[in-house]
């Protein structure tokens, strides 16, 4: 092990000893997967509007359920994974899955494009297409807001974003979110223009594996997680006991820049509790571009879900067994 190394590690071991507690929304991978979810899709829009009005024209009994809908508020995310809102019973509205909106015309409104194979824990990127011109809607706000229908609970897709002209795309806007939802089941997503509800959809959002996630080398230390893009040296975790765990992450200085949070949720539940706050920089450690040492701890043993958050977006997950 040459010089380098040994002051590398001797610098996040002297972290390690020591508490670690402190008081753009597509990367290049999610635009490829919407690219390829959408592809047959591909002819800038209009080959799908012109199919989607002639399909409509079949279907107008159904506007006035569409017309129903439900409005929620929203809560960043950063607030309520830890504390998802209980309903005794599904949340009322049209929970039917749909990713298209149309008018009471008849006409395309909103399609939504998620990409890749979406899963619960993950992000996969999505497209929303609002067919108007983006010179209707220029320096107009758009948001996203998000509802479980099982739980309850409620995130922001997409935050409060100014429309701008490089937004227009042949003759409708396209927005793009991260589509990162932190359980399975059925969300529906309220797209607001201003204060007034332009559209929505539903996507029933399958589970993502329970295997445990794999193990990989950095450098000269094996690491559990997603090779090339997180995960931390692994002492093994045990019920209700706090250990030291050193993340190690890849992206680029803007998406590892920010307050980092972790968050968990156990196969067959839908709560989700709060496991590590801080604060994350970049810098080269074991050949990722940043890192951090974490104090962690799981309440029960079984299989859990650790959910990587940086600036309230959902960077990834790891699987992981609790003895």
């Amino acid at each position: 092990m040459n010089s380098e190394q040994n002051q590398n590690d001797q610098a996040w071991m002297e972290e390690l000893s020591s508490p670690p507690f402190e008081k753009n929304n597509f990367t290049p991978e999610l635009m490829t997967s919407v690219l390829n979810r959408s592809m047959n899709d591909s002819q800038a829009g209009k080959r799908k509007k012109n199919r989607m009005v002639r399909a409509a024209a079949a279907g107008l009994s159904t506007l006035a359920i569409l017309g129903a809908i439900w409005i929620f508020g929203a809560e960043p995310f950063h607030q309520n994974p830890a504390n998802p809102v209980q309903q005794p019973s599904a949340v009322p509205g049209n929970w039917a899955p749909h990713s298209e909106y149309m008018t009471p015309e008849g006409n395309p409104k909103l399609h939504a494009f998620p990409g890749g194979e979406y899963q619960a824990g993950s992000p996969a990127g999505s497209w929303w297409n609002l067919y108007v011109p983006v010179s209707t809607l220029e320096g107009q706000s758009i948001r996203i807001t998000a509802v479980h229908k099982d739980t309850g609970m409620q995130i922001e897709e997409l935050t409060s974003t100014t429309i701008t002209p490089d937004m227009a795309y042949d003759d409708f806007t396209r927005v793009s979110s991260s589509f990162a939802l932190p359980l399975s089941g059925l969300w529906k997503f309220d797209v607001y223009i201003g204060e007034e509800k332009f559209g929505d959809v539903v996507f029933d959002v399958p589970d993502s594996s329970w295997e445990p996630s794999p193990s990989f080398r950095s450098g000269v230390y094996e690491m559990t997680g997603v090779e090339n893009r997180l995960g931390f040296i692994h002492p093994p975790f045990k019920a209700n006991q706090p250990n030291k765990y050193m993340w190690h992450f890849w992206g680029s200085e803007e998406e590892l820049n920010g307050d980092l949070r972790i968050t968990a949720v156990k196969q067959n539940s839908s709560e989700i509790i709060d496991v590590f706050e801080g604060s994350l920089r970049t810098g080269k450690l074991n050949n990722a571009d940043a890192a951090l040492p974490t104090t962690m701890s799981l309440p029960t043993p079984g299989l859990w879900r650790l959910m990587v958050s940086i600036d309230e977006r959902l960077y990834g997950s790891v699987i992981v067994e609790v003895e």
